[in-house]
């Protein structure tokens, strides 16, 4: 989808990937959630691998009537069985093939202004893991994507963005005010001073802050957000390092949502998934919306 289908305005078509496994039923109910708060159009994906489209072994030869279903039939008697009840109209695909290019050709396809996956965690290490499908999606999609963590209990209201102030976090700043124009934002930039050591306390707070405010100023003067928006956005800039002063942030501030802008594009990015926008991810709490620099697409 082109940077004017989403940008100008609210997703029309959301899509959601699914792996049935219980880590996607939160995504599944955000998904619900925003369909019905932008009365967009949801489309639920599910992708079944190769290996599992194979026939069972013996059962080839036995009449059709005795043939168990196939792989995609219970994948799509499953899909059904959770989506009955569910409000709105809600279309589902089940494809054989590998899961992330599933997932990004049907949302090329169907037009989607959003991507929502689950995130599995390990419970006895308490960490958080991302499959291969979902690193594929960070990487490759030119589309947000949504990192659903959280029960979807209610719209997002307190939404923090993190910043570099460069001009894929004010992309990403751009969309998220699109997204959820009547929430509560905090600009959020942690940054870290080179030869900090060497420069005394006052010198870091006074010097490096106002530099980081002006610098503040001139990134949301710029922005293409509405000044009502504008006006009601907190600034937030703290020395240290970002990943674990978002964290905290977060954790304390019952934060509903974190976006995360990445700059994307090139065969260093695909093997590090943009440094900086991968620690944010993996550090913070919550869902996380990550938007990618439509330049690096």
């Amino acid at each position: 989808m082109t940077e004017a289908g989403w940008m100008n305005g609210l997703p029309a078509t959301i899509l959601l990937a699914t792996d049935f496994s219980a880590r996607c039923d939160r995504a599944l109910d955000r998904s619900v959630q925003l369909a019905g708060q932008w009365g967009a159009r949801l489309v639920v994906v599910h992708a079944v691998e190769a290996g599992e489209a194979q026939d069972i072994p013996g059962r080839s030869d036995l009449p059709s009537w005795r043939r168990p279903p196939g792989p995609e039939r219970v994948a799509r008697d499953r899909l059904q069985e959770d989506l009955d009840g569910l409000p709105g109209t809600i279309d589902f695909h089940v494809e054989t093939g590998r899961p992330a290019e599933i997932v990004l050709a049907a949302a090329a396809r169907e037009g989607a202004g959003l991507i929502v996956t689950g995130v599995a965690r390990d419970e006895p290490l308490g960490r958080m893991l991302f499959g291969d499908t979902v690193d594929r999606l960070m990487r490759k999609s030119s589309i947000p994507l949504l990192i659903a963590r959280s029960r979807a209990r209610a719209p997002y209201r307190n939404i923090v963005v993190a910043t570099d102030f460069s001009s894929s976090s004010r992309h990403a700043l751009q969309a998220a005010t699109r997204f959820f124009p009547d929430a509560d934002f905090t600009l959020f930039n942690g940054y870290d001073v080179p030869f900090a050591s060497y420069l005394s306390a006052d010198e870091v707070k006074t010097g490096f802050r106002r530099m980081e405010q002006e610098v503040a100023d001139r990134f949301l003067a710029e922005a293409d957000i509405a000044d009502a928006v504008r006006k009601r956005i907190n600034r937030l800039i703290e020395h240290g390092a970002p990943e674990t002063l978002l964290h905290d942030y977060v954790r304390d501030h019952r934060v509903d949502l974190t976006v995360v802008g990445s700059h994307g594009g090139g065969a260093i990015y695909e093997l590090l998934i943009g440094s900086t926008a991968r620690r944010m991810i993996d550090a913070v709490p919550g869902d996380v919306l990550l938007v990618r620099d439509p330049r690096a697409a």
